[in-house]
Parts: structure tokens; sequence; C-alpha cells
């Protein structure tokens, strides 16, 4: 008869294999991921197409030798196996992580397959611990258990049910010598402070998972009205927030809805973002805060736009007569054109403009003492003006792009194309502009 530990490792496992048949297994090597990696091995038929990855994070010969032991254990088993060596200019843990789930992303996307990690109860325990320690909310503290695209089969066990797994079907497995090491916090949480907090408090642990249940249902409600608050976005910017909605929250409510709002562009909220984001959304137009992650949050006249944050952009370009020419984030494409289609008036569209080829157009960032010259007789207006017309406030304002002729500012891509200050000649090049994120 089996052991006990054996049977409820094979039972989720089998649930997995019932749910999906296109598996990319993420083995490291060390024992969770070993075993994950040994049941499935066992327990696939043969129309389970499963693909096994590891990544050689480049911290010494122990990873070195902990993926070429995944590939070989893979090849025992006859599995397709994939491997990956990080080279990163500022190697970390958060580092490290991102690295390894673009390369398991890419695999999945590649192999249409879902990842699949050997992640357990102690995993989502540590997370959640460390997350309480950073004042996380219900959407932190969901932990592992929140909704996900990434199954996680052995999240239900323990670390002891997983090594008694390893002990009775003998499976081989390397330790990692980092996880012993206290330069990193999980390992503190690990070591130091969970055994400290049992302790005093055995049953900590499972209330904590009880927490992290209803947190996962709190959390997934908010997910189902998050989309309510998001407006239609425009070129250039992730994300478009209804501030006026947003407004009318209480603020305990507030907290909770902007991660799940801002998460739908791939956005996450430390303590300090959330604090700022909230800022934005009591505040007058034209305000704004940084988010992590190199994102800012304007707030307009009723929305507020999330971008990445834009670089002051030096010098010059000049506007190639065909094809692309790029600029900070504005790509401009041109063709020939015999003549201008609009019937003599301001081109209505302010993504685009005709100009004659015979001049030499140049892109250059915006200046704040800028006037765009309206017409053929010298009549210009301020830049900025325009863009508060447009409800563009100062932030978003940061790396804009103005096209001249000569030392005539002619066009502000996207606010206003200034046709009639173009002279006509046989020949003109039509120009279009979009911004790219």
């Amino acid at each position: 008869m089996r052991d006990a530990s054996v049977r409820a490792i094979e039972t989720s496992v089998r649930q997995l294999l019932a749910r999906s048949k296109r598996l990319v297994l993420a083995v490291s090597g060390g024992i969770d991921s070993a075993v994950l990696l040994d049941a499935v091995a066992r327990l696939r038929s043969r129309d389970h197409c499963i693909v096994v990855a590891t990544v050689d994070h480049g911290t010494g010969p122990e990873a070195t030798e902990a993926t070429a032991q995944v590939l070989m254990a893979a090849a025992r088993f006859g599995m397709t196996a994939m491997s990956e060596r990080l080279t990163l200019e500022r190697p970390g843990e958060a580092a490290w992580r991102d690295a390894r789930w673009k390369f398991l992303r890419r695999i999945a996307v590649a192999e249409g397959a879902v990842v699949v990690t050997g992640h357990t109860r102690d995993d989502h325990v540590e997370t959640v611990v460390m997350r309480l320690m950073r004042d996380a909310s219900a959407r932190g503290l969901a932990g592992l258990l929140a909704p996900s695209n990434v199954e996680r089969p052995l999240l239900a066990h323990p670390r002891s049910t997983i090594r008694k797994y390893a002990d009775r079907l003998k499976v081989a497995f390397l330790e990692d010598p980092t996880n012993e090491s206290k330069a990193f916090l999980r390992n503190r949480v690990r070591i130091d402070l969970l055994p400290a907090i049992r302790g005093v408090a055995p049953d900590f642990e499972d209330e904590l998972v009880r927490v992290s249940r209803e947190a996962a249902i709190v959390r997934r409600r908010v997910d189902s009205i998050a989309d309510s608050f998001v407006l239609e976005g425009s070129d250039g910017v992730l994300l478009v927030l209804d501030s006026r909605s947003l407004g009318e929250l209480p603020d305990d409510s507030l907290r909770l809805i902007l991660p799940a709002v801002v998460a739908r562009a791939g956005i996450t909220l430390d303590r300090r973002g959330l604090l700022r984001l909230g800022a934005v959304v009591r505040s007058a137009p034209g305000s704004s805060g940084q988010l992590s992650g190199g994102f800012d949050a304007v707030r307009g006249r009723d929305e507020i736009s999330i971008s990445r944050r834009p670089e002051e952009l030096r010098g010059s370009v000049r506007l190639r007569p065909t094809g692309e020419t790029r600029f900070g984030s504005f790509r401009f494409l041109a063709e020939p054109a015999a003549s201008i289609q609009d019937n003599g008036s301001d081109d209505p569209s302010h993504w685009r403009i005709y100009i004659p080829k015979s001049v030499e157009p140049v892109i250059r960032q915006w200046h704040p003492g800028d006037r765009l010259t309206t017409d053929l007789s010298g009549g210009r207006r301020r830049v900025k003006r325009f863009f508060a017309d447009a409800g563009i406030v100062g932030p978003l304002r940061v790396g804009w792009a103005v096209v001249l002729c000569g030392e005539d500012v002619i066009w502000i891509p996207g606010v206003r194309a200034s046709q009639g200050a173009v002279r006509r000649e046989g020949k003109m090049v039509h120009y279009t502009c979009e911004r790219v994120r």
C-alpha cells in the first residue's frame, strides 16, 4: 500500500493532468520541483505534451550542476527539456525572478501550454508573511492563492509531505546552498521568523492560510468590477481611469480597488505607489504621482492617465521624406503625395499633415516658449495653450514631439496639425504619426 504522502501528491498531480494536456514544468532541481517532475513523468499519458524548463541563474557551479541534473532527469523520463543561462547586469532576487518568468512564459506561448510550478504551502505562507511586513492589502494577502494562469498542484501540501514523497520514491534532488543564506529576506522568514512565531502561536500558519483564502475571494470580487473604472485608452497612454467614479469611493474602497484597476496594465502598486495614486484621485487636474516600475499617474479633467515615465529628449531629428522616423515614443511614416487632399482646409486629423518635399522638416521636443505657426501670414499661438485645450496636463507633455519647418513649429502630433501654415507645392509628402508604447 502506498504511503499517504505519495497518494496525496499523486492525487493533486492527476487532477492537474486531467485539466491540462500541454504543460511547461518549471524545474530548478530542488526537492519541490524534482517531486513535481517525478510525479508528472510517472502519471502522464501519451496525450500529454510536456516540456521541462530550467534556468541556470549564473550564480556559480552549483547552479550549473543543478541545471545539468534537471536536463538529465528529463532525458531519463524521455521528456523534452529547455534551459537558459542568465547573464544579468544587476543580479538579485527580483531580477532573477523576472528573467525566469520571461523564459517560462516565452516557452509556454510557443508551446500553447500552461506553466506549472512546484510551489508548496510553505512557499505560500512565506510569501504572505513577507507581504504582511510590507503592509499588503487584501489583494496581496491572497498570495499564491490569487487567481492565476499558472498551475501550482503542490500548493495544498507542506514541505514535510514533499520530503516524505522524495524519501519513499528515492527522488534525486539538489539542495540549493543559497537557501541557507540570510542575505535573502525569504530565507530569514523561513529560518528565523516563522519558527519563532510557531513557538508562541502553533496555529498561526493555518490561520494565515484561512485569511488568504478569504482575501482571494475578495480579490476575485474586486477584479470583477475593476473594468468599470477604466475608460477608453489613448495613444501613448497605458491606462485611462475614470477619476469621477473613483473619487466617489471612500478611502478604504479606493485603496482596495486601485491595485486591481492598474493591474489591467500589468502594474503592481507598492505601498508608496498606492498612496500616491490615491492622492492623485483626490487632487485637482494637473497633479501627478510617480508609481513603482517607472510609471506616472496624471490627473486630467475627468480622467487619470497612467503611462510609462517619458525621458527628456535632446537634440533634433530630420523628418525623413520616405519611410519611418522615430523620435521617443513618436513614430512618423512618410509617403509621396501629389497634392493636399483636404480642399485647402486645416487638416482635420491632428495625426497627419502634408509638407512640401523641398523643405527639410525636423522633429524635436517641445519647449515651454514654443509657439505654433497657424497660417502663412505668421499668426502664432503658444503650444502650451494647445496642450491645455486638448487636456494634456504638464507631466504628460514631457518628451512630446513638435515638427518644425525652418524656425516655425507647424505640427504638434496628436494635438494640432497646422496645414494652413504650410505652403503648397507640386510635390508634397504626406506624414502620419502615432505614439508607440
